[in-house]
């Protein structure tokens, strides 16, 4: 039988199950076979799975090897991968080995039907994944050849990850967008250890997903950027299969992140296979450029190599002083425990976000590498009902640049998942959009990952979030929380516990966090709630309109100084809980309110068990004051929303809500653009003169 190289369509066969790995990647069969598969779904993850599923249904032990040559970045949580599981239903136990569009693979599991996905920390990156199941041991790894094998999480019987699948499985790939109602487009090439003869879309995907397979076609693989200077670059591919063509005419598409659209520089023609290369001029420095290695046949056949990045330096000697104007408020984001932004320097490339659009902002903070995003835009982004995960270090997201009104993310949450990370003047207003009697939407406003360190969160307004308004991680290091406004969240939306109007989660074990210079205002829970094995500063701090205010677990320590609360509506202590806490210089408000400052259960120190060094407090009486000045997303230029509830405060007025409807609903800001240039030099001091210029009028 012969089959059209191009669009003949079939099921992998590539080897039995139980062959090594190593026999299977010679071929030129396999090497020039490609699978195409785009999912939708919101994720493979929690208690049910939504994603596309390439399969076949085996017995007993396999080794599955395939090479992912290509995620499109739907979301920086978007998936592919191999995968095992015991039934087609969207909750089943199931293991997989994953790959996301940052590069990085791992295992992640779901233990029993219906249970919570797991996972662990152990990442690698590679482009190879390979899943092993001998007995009831599971074992994955990865590599970036196919030869040399990085272990990364093994699963065995009766090990805390215990997770044993039963005889007769479905076995195959999977691909999730991450984004209902939008489809990534993931492929593969290598596939050996399962011959998939079935797809179909797991759970709730909201648009069909689809499988194609094609035989003989060529191959191309992206190569390091060299030479790079300022305004210019070496860019590499290297053909590596002519799919049956005689030649093929090679070439690098690049574009600046976070542009759409690619330039392509033409390398020439290839008659076999080889390497080839570009030189670009002309490009702009401090800038991330996105490229790949394209080749088209003779007989009309395109490859695509995944995309890489590469920085261009500044002009400069790449130095840049930590000096500039204070903030205006008492609490400077340099203040807390976190250093912000050590790594930011005159080299540091420059993303800006040009329209007020998720996907260039998703493509901005998903970068690898050191980076500054500027807006030359205001208004609001809505986040399409889907979480924004930043995963990778190093990220200043600097509000203050954008023209008034500034930014808004709505109809989502922002996480940063991710170390040495500075957030400042953004707004972020999740709602109650994905309101549906099955919905399990449950967004935070903002919250610092697990296992973080060293991030700051300053100036920033957080309302109408579902879980908590803004929270700090569990097993974190040197978090900052200041001068944010934390506020309104919804009591009765979509949670699954029921009434859910919470501030502030301090996850367990979260080490040297300081809050200060925030405002808490209608959060009836957790204004902070600190976890059991914290150690807390919790200073100059207004909470107003509130049921408990600060609550300590057991093994916690914290330094309580400064805070006014105002207008409990419960006859709670302010500070409560099991904790230790050196407990100074906070008021309550207003005079005939008798609520007792400190619990009985809270052990009070003599001295500080922590103190950030460059923190000083300011008089109770003052607080109020200055706190309404100074906090919340540009102070100088606030919006009506953060207006309403701040003069809310001043009065003593205002409700707890269940739904942004009740307070007039989504904000429309205006779209304003203006040009940004950030200076080949002084970039820290030009940032702080930024934000000082939306903090103050003066």
């Amino acid at each position: 039988m012969t089959h059209d190289r191009r669009t003949f369509l079939r099921a992998i066969g590539a080897g039995g199950i139980g062959m090594t790995a190593g026999a299977l990647f010679s071929t030129s069969a396999a090497a020039a076979t490609i699978t195409t598969i785009r999912g939708g779904g919101a994720d493979i993850w929690n208690t049910e799975d939504a994603f596309h599923f390439y399969y076949e249904q085996v017995s007993g032990d396999f080794d599955v090897v395939v090479r992912n040559t290509y995620l499109e970045r739907t979301d920086d949580w978007a998936k592919v991968g191999i995968m095992a599981r015991e039934t087609l239903e969207p909750d089943a136990k199931n293991v997989m080995v994953r790959r996301n569009p940052d590069g990085e693979a791992s295992l992640q599991w779901r233990p029993e039907a219906g249970a919570d996905s797991d996972s662990n920390d152990l990442r690698a990156d590679g482009d190879w994944l390979r899943l092993v199941r001998e007995g009831d041991t599971i074992e994955s790894y990865t590599s970036s050849d196919g030869e040399d094998w990085t272990a990364l999480t093994v699963l065995e019987p009766g090990d805390d990850h215990d997770v044993v699948l039963s005889d007769q499985v479905y076995l195959g790939l999977a691909v999730t967008s991450h984004n209902p109602g939008t489809l990534t487009t993931a492929e593969f090439r290598n596939l050996s250890g399962v011959s998939p003869t079935e797809n179909r879309d797991i759970g709730d995907v909201e648009v069909a997903g689809s499988v194609s397979v094609a035989e003989g076609v060529p191959f191309v693989s992206t190569g390091e950027a060299t030479d790079v200077t300022a305004t210019s670059a070496t860019l590499r591919g290297e053909l590596t299969d002519l799919g049956g063509a005689d030649a093929a005419e090679c070439s690098i598409e690049y574009r600046e992140v976070p542009d759409e659209s690619w330039t392509t520089a033409s390398a020439g023609t290839l008659e076999e296979t080889g390497a080839f290369s570009v030189d670009l001029d002309g490009l702009t420095s401090r800038r991330y450029y996105e490229y790949r290695a394209v080749a088209e046949t003779s007989d009309g056949d395109v490859a695509t190599g995944s995309a890489d990045t590469f920085g261009t330096p500044s002009r400069s000697n790449g130095r840049s002083g930590r000096n500039g104007p204070d903030s205006a408020s008492n609490v400077d984001l340099a203040d807390g425990f976190a250093d912000p932004a050590p790594w930011l320097d005159d080299d540091t490339p420059v993303i800006k976000i040009t329209e007020p659009t998720r996907r260039q902002l998703a493509a901005a903070v998903g970068v690898d590498g050191p980076r500054l995003v500027v807006f030359e835009t205001s208004g609001v982004i809505s986040l399409g009902e889907q979480r924004l995960t930043v995963t990778n270090d190093q990220l200043y997201l600097a509000g203050q640049t954008a023209p008034s009104p500034g930014i808004t993310l709505v109809r989502g949450d922002l996480w940063i998942s991710a170390d040495d990370c500075v957030v400042q003047h953004l707004r972020v207003r999740p709602g109650d959009s994905n309101l549906t009697e099955e919905s399990d939407w449950e967004p935070d406003g903002i919250r610092t990952g697990d296992g973080t360190a060293n991030n700051v969160i300053d100036h920033c307004t957080t309302t109408w979030a579902v879980d908590e308004n803004l929270s700090v991680g569990y097993d974190t290091e040197n978090t900052t929380v200041s001068n944010c406004l934390i506020a309104e969240p919804l009591q009765d939306a979509t949670h699954s516990k029921g009434d859910h109007g919470y501030g502030s989660l301090i996850g367990d074990r979260a080490d040297n966090v300081a809050l200060a210079g925030n405002v808490w205002a209608h959060n009836y829970d957790r204004n902070p709630r600190l976890k059991q094995g914290t150690r807390t500063v919790v200073a100059n701090n207004l909470v107003s309109h509130y049921r408990d205010g600060c609550w300590m677990d057991p093994d916690t320590e914290a330094s309580i100084e400064g805070n006014v609360f105002r207008r409990p509506v419960s006859d709670q202590p302010n500070v409560f809980g099991d904790g230790d806490a050196f407990v100074d210089g906070n008021v309550l408000e207003p005079e005939d309110a008798d609520n007792p400052m400190v619990g009985d259960g809270i052990t009070r120190l003599d001295s500080r068990p922590l103190w950030p060094s460059g923190l000083e407090v300011l008089a109770a009486d003052e607080v109020a004051d200055h706190n309404l000045a100074n906090a919340g997303a540009r102070p100088a230029d606030r919006t009506a929303v953060d207006e309403r509830i701040l003069e809310q405060v001043r009065t003593g007025t205002g409700s707890y809500i269940d739904s942004q409807e009740e307070v007039g609903g989504y904000p429309d800001l205006e779209v304003i653009t203006h040009s940004v240039n950030v200076p080949q030099s002084g970039t820290n001091a030009w940032l702080r003169a930024r934000a000082r210029r939306v903090e103050t009028s003066d």
